[in-house]
């Protein structure tokens, strides 16, 4: 019977454990908001589902016209390692933009995507 009651507990810990290796660090918040209007932002700020490696993970910010707009180093917020914060070197003029960002989780799976914003 003790044979039996460990065996069951390992199973469970081991399927604990995979259905978290199977997690991936999803968006699910973001600062400019997703389809927004804001006045010229100083960062864009990410929080996923997860915590994020920062080294690993980016954003690029293109306007409409396809111009790159200079940002600082990707770094995760002190304490809240699910929040990327992406400084944006300069005031962006008005217009449309668009966020590319892809994160690696620290459990090392790979997600990307891409939203839009205008500053007014």
């Amino acid at each position: 019977m003790r044979t039996f009651s460990l065996r069951i507990a390992v199973s469970l810990a081991f399927a604990l454990v995979a259905s978290q290796a199977f997690a991936h660090a999803q968006l699910e918040k973001s600062t400019p908001p997703v389809g927004g209007t804001v006045t010229s932002p100083s960062e864009i700020r990410l929080e996923f589902s997860e915590g994020v490696e920062p080294r690993f993970s980016g954003v690029t910010l293109t306007s409409a016209g396809g111009a790159t707009a200079p940002l600082g180093a990707a770094r995760t917020e002190a304490g809240h390692q699910e929040v990327l914060i992406v400084p944006i070197a300069k005031a962006l003029p008005p217009g449309a933009y668009i966020v590319h960002w892809h994160a690696v989780s620290v459990d090392t799976h790979h997600t990307q995507g891409t939203f839009d914003f205008t500053v007014q």
